[in-house]
């Protein structure tokens, strides 16, 4: 369903109205509220100032009251013995200074007296026990032990209950003990103790609230021991812990927690700060806290108005909306029923120019347009006419360049399979060239391995001249030391004959000695016996040496001949050498040739794929240029006829 002017400036306008107000609120309310938190966050830092400028005063106050007592002659120049009139002495000040109690101690450590009226007794409060050693008062806020407070009286007056809370966690043992501001001034040589516990004490948190408002609470450790906040009965909210998260970051690491917190039954904007004794420890927390309800209230009280302000500024802004297009849409209708019979036609109609500034040049450039669509449709018919003629002129032009292109795709076919035939005879050469280039390789690699094998033969001849050489140089050796032996025999043979005439002359003369030379004689004989035999040795020693002479001279015979046959085998083993060389490098050649033939081969066969290709592509090329053609003629004579319907067209309109 077609919507109406009025319909579609309401359905356009009013969304996007609607939408920019809706943006425009949201974006106040999201800034009013940083506002009241930024509000909320100043007001509870203004809290938390005001909080510990009370709690330094309270600390003066108390370390003021210890040097009003420590001034008191009743204390000073009291006996350590007199407890009774120091513990008077103390209660009468204590009460007056607002004091929970106060303490003489002595120097060994043994509280004299105390305003509570306890008997003497030594402490064991390690803080007392180290303010001993100074001579300096001290003031801070520290935790009195359990068994203080016993020996004092009070432990059971500040004994506070820990109770369960629904986002708290009771921690044993952190309620043991009173948190207390403590000051320690010297008095002639001994220490007075003054301490104002906050357990079950008001005076601070209610002195904050005076000044600020809110709520404010004093933890010892986790628990509340001094606290403005109620629980539903209207109570103090004594002995409740603190929530989990704040325990987390206050107690656990030691910084302050400032957001928001939910407080025994209501949330507030609070601030958590630590509070350290003098030995720098975590043993409470002062909490200030502003209720968040105000500022929630606030919020949403902003929300409302804004609200409210958008639905009224949407509602005017619709009624205005309406009234403009109640205006407007008559002079459009006119507008439209003009253009309707322009639709039909009809260049004749005219548009009143009445109403508003724009409805006027509305209708004058309707007018206007009218008289342009005139004047355009007489240059159209006078176009169409030139562009009829032009349109034959194409279609006969284009019937002609159609028939050209088919003969020319023609040609290129027939050239394309001439072409393909060369290509299949490249394959052919090529594969012929490959098939002699493994040949050739195969040829090249057996002349490699036989030029391996004669170089080992060579290497082996030279070897085997080698030692032929040194056989018949042996020989050579071997026939010297035939010739030594010769001599060696010759001089045995020669010592043995002369031994022999020498043992025969012995003999003449041990006969001639007659019985004392009859042992000599046996001697001489012994002697000739020996040489005898001697030279018989020697005889056969040069039997031997001859033989072997005989043999040497064989030896050297073979051994010379062997050593020239072995050099005639070498010259002849060098020579294959080098003849394989050199077929070594004719097949290396006829190889590489080979290879080029075969890559020559291959480059030819991809240049004619190359070429056939091209060809192809021109073919195809041709064939798409004959289409076109035929496809141009046909469109040619489509423009005619749209031609002819233009101009039946043109001349149904009404001009005059």
């Amino acid at each position: 369903m077609r919507l109406s002017f009025r319909a579609r400036l309401l359905a356009s306008l009013v969304p996007a109205v609607v939408t920019l107000l809706a943006v425009a609120g949201y974006l106040g309310a999201r800034q009013f509220s940083r506002v009241i938190e930024e509000q909320g966050r100043q007001a509870v830092d203004i809290h938390i100032q005001v909080a510990r400028d009370l709690l330094a005063d309270q600390m003066q106050s108390v370390e003021a009251a210890a040097r009003v007592i420590a001034r008191d002659p009743a204390v000073i120049e009291a006996a350590p013995s007199a407890h009774g009139a120091i513990g008077a002495a103390l209660a009468r000040q204590s009460g007056l200074l607002g004091l929970t109690y106060a303490a003489l101690v002595e120097p060994d450590g043994t509280v004299s007296g105390t305003s509570m009226g306890s008997k003497p007794f030594h402490t064991s409060w390690n803080y007392l026990v180290r303010g001993l050693s100074s001579d300096q008062p001290t003031v801070s806020v520290e935790v009195v032990p359990a068994k203080e407070l016993e020996k004092v009286g009070l432990k059971g007056r500040l004994a506070v209950p820990v109770k369960q809370t629904p986002n708290g966690t009771v921690v044993p043992g952190e309620s043991e003990g009173a948190l207390s501001i403590v000051a320690v001034v010297p008095v002639q040589g001994r220490r007075l103790v003054a301490v104002k516990t906050f357990v079950r004490d008001y005076t601070l948190v209610d002195s904050v609230v005076q000044k600020v408002g809110g709520t404010s609470t004093v933890f010892q450790r986790g628990v509340r021991v001094s606290t403005t906040v109620t629980d539903d009965a209207g109570e103090r909210a004594i002995g409740t812990v603190v929530s989990d998260p704040v325990r987390k970051t206050v107690l656990g690491e030691r910084r302050p927690y400032r957001g928001d917190a939910f407080v025994v039954n209501k949330t507030y904007l609070a601030v958590y700060e630590p509070l350290r004794n003098s030995a720098g420890d975590v043993i409470g927390m002062l909490y200030v806290g502003v209720d968040k309800t105000p500022y929630a209230r606030a919020k949403r009280s902003f929300a409302l108005a804004v609200a409210a302000a958008a639905l009224v500024a949407a509602a005017a802004i619709v009624l205005l909306v309406f009234n403009v297009s109640r205006v407007m849409a008559g002079p459009l209708k006119a507008v439209g029923e003009a253009a309707g019979r322009v639709a039909t036609g009809d260049l004749t109609v005219q548009v009143p120019s009445t109403g508003y500034r724009e409805v006027e040049e509305l209708a004058r450039s309707f007018n206007a347009m009218t008289g342009g669509l005139k004047d355009i449709i007489s240059r159209v018919e006078s176009a169409v006419m030139q562009l009829r003629s032009v349109a034959g002129e194409i279609t006969a032009a284009s019937r002609s360049s159609a028939e050209h292109a088919s003969l020319q795709a023609s040609s290129v076919s027939q050239s394309t399979a001439a072409l393909e035939e060369l290509v299949r005879s490249f394959e052919s050469v090529s594969a012929g060239a490959k098939h002699v280039l493994a040949i050739a390789e195969d040829a090249l690699e057996a002349a490699q391995d036989g030029a391996v094998h004669v170089g080992g033969t060579a290497q082996a001849m030279d070897e085997l001249a080698s030692s032929a050489r040194e056989t018949a140089d042996a020989a050579g050796a071997m026939a010297a030391v035939a010739r030594d032996i010769e001599e060696m025999t010759s001089i045995i043979a020669n010592i043995a004959g002369r031994t022999k005439i020498l043992a025969l002359n012995a003999a003449i003369e041990a006969a001639r000695a007659g019985e004392a030379g009859k042992g000599f004689a046996v001697v001489s004989s012994e002697i000739r016996g020996l040489a005898e035999s001697v030279n018989q040795s020697a005889g056969r020693i040069e039997d031997l040496v001859r033989n072997i002479e005989a043999a040497i001279a064989r030896l050297e015979q073979v051994a010379a001949a062997q050593a020239e046959l072995a050099e005639r085998a070498v010259g002849e083993s060098h020579a294959s050498r080098v003849a394989f060389d050199e077929i070594v490098r004719q097949m290396g050649d006829t190889a590489l040739a080979a290879r080029q033939i075969a890559e020559a081969a291959a480059q030819q066969n991809r240049a004619a794929d190359q070429v056939v290709l091209a060809m192809q592509q021109v073919s195809s090329s041709s064939h798409e240029t004959a289409a076109a053609a035929k496809q141009l003629a046909e469109s040619a004579g489509a423009v005619e006829k749209e031609t002819e319907r233009l101009i039946s067209s043109v001349k149904s309109f009404k001009t005059g």
